[in-house]
């Protein structure tokens, strides 16, 4: 028998199993949904391009090839765990292309922006984990544009080349050297202001995906932070309210909605202007929060206990940075969101 799972007609699934996996033996590739061939066959082909770059005949050869990296030992093991998965349960995981098939080019920052931005070869594609949101998931996102106006986007974040957080302090040097390549004006704004604060010098990125909101949400404007027993306003007066009518009228649950830290929230935006910037042509990117203000729940330092920090005026002179108490309230200061996949289970009690 051939130990080859992927050297088989098209019309059949892996009919062995391969070390370290169930026997998937007995199911028919056409008794598969069709996103689901789609999705096996592409797994099968990246598979294939392995056993190519190594002059392997099968899974054994490359088993037992002494050139193989510790990465594309990794990767197949992902690839072939993958299809076990898709075979088995007859779903497909969202890749990149499924999910620019519903959110759009514009709306999806996978490997290939982070890069553009960052540098090349800066990703660890074996860090980079598997798109956590179902089709469903990102249909959602056309629902809540149609009923708020709020548009979202897929964005993947990474840490730093050497796997250690990716901070403010240390994207704001290589994000602004790409856009002095184009022309794109300053990342950040008058930064001496904020240099030694704990929100830029150690809070920092790992490797993740999110969907996160391009703009603040409705009613989330000239709201207080949120409320604590004694304050002189109410609840309905505060952005947390505005955040629960949203999902109360959205029908997601509130603990898969959350406020992104600052520099998420600015990383998904030069990654958003750069990305649109190189598809549509100079001079025709998009600015996200150009023209308001995001509150997060982060404070300027780890010792600090009422000034929550607030971005906005993301133009070409530079975002800009503030710090507000939280029973402050401003007429363009709004909430932008990120959203959890479906499957999400928060840890709080």
């Amino acid at each position: 028998m051939n130990s080859n799972p992927f050297e088989i007609p098209k019309s059949k699934i892996p009919p062995e199993p391969v070390e370290g996996l169930p026997n998937i033996s007995g199911i028919r590739r056409q008794d598969l949904p069709t996103p689901v061939r789609r999705y096996v066959d592409k797994l099968a082909a990246q598979i294939r391009e392995i056993y190519v770059k190594y002059g392997a005949k099968n899974f054994e050869e490359l088993k037992e090839n002494k050139r193989l990296s510790a990465q594309d030992a990794r990767k197949v093991a992902d690839l072939l765990k993958a299809f076990q998965k898709a075979v088995e349960k007859k779903e497909a995981e969202l890749d990149i292309e499924g999910a620019i098939e519903t959110l759009g080019r514009e709306n999806v920052h996978g490997i290939e922006d982070v890069e553009a931005m960052l540098g090349e070869s800066f990703v660890d594609i074996s860090k980079v984990p598997p798109i956590p949101y179902t089709t469903e998931d990102l249909e959602k996102s056309k629902e809540i544009k149609e009923k708020t106006g709020v548009e979202e986007m897929l964005v993947l974040f990474v840490a730093d080349k050497d796997g250690t957080p990716l901070t403010g302090e240390r994207m704001n040097g290589l994000i602004q050297a790409e856009y002095d390549k184009l022309g794109l004006g300053k990342f950040l704004n008058k930064v001496d202001h904020y240099e030694d604060k704990d929100f830029f010098t150690k809070l920092g990125l790992s490797y993740e995906w999110k969907l996160i909101s391009k703009s603040t949400i409705p009613d989330s404007k000239e709201k207080y932070h949120h409320h604590e027993s004694g304050d002189s306003f109410t609840h309905q007066d505060t952005q947390e309210f505005a955040i629960e009518e949203y999902a109360r009228k959205l029908d997601i649950p509130r603990n898969q909605l959350h406020r992104p830290e600052p520099f998420q929230m600015l990383y998904a935006a030069a990654l958003h202007l750069i990305a649109t910037e190189r598809i549509n042509g100079e001079g025709k990117g998009e600015r996200i929060l150009e023209n308001e203000w995001y509150w997060s729940d982060v404070r300027i330092s780890t010792s600090s206990t009422g000034r929550l920090v607030a971005v906005g005026g993301v133009d070409s002179d530079g975002a800009r940075m503030a710090w507000d108490l939280r029973d402050d309230s401003g007429g363009n200061l709004g909430v932008c969101l990120s959203r959890e996949p479906s499957s999400f289970e928060s840890s709080d009690p």
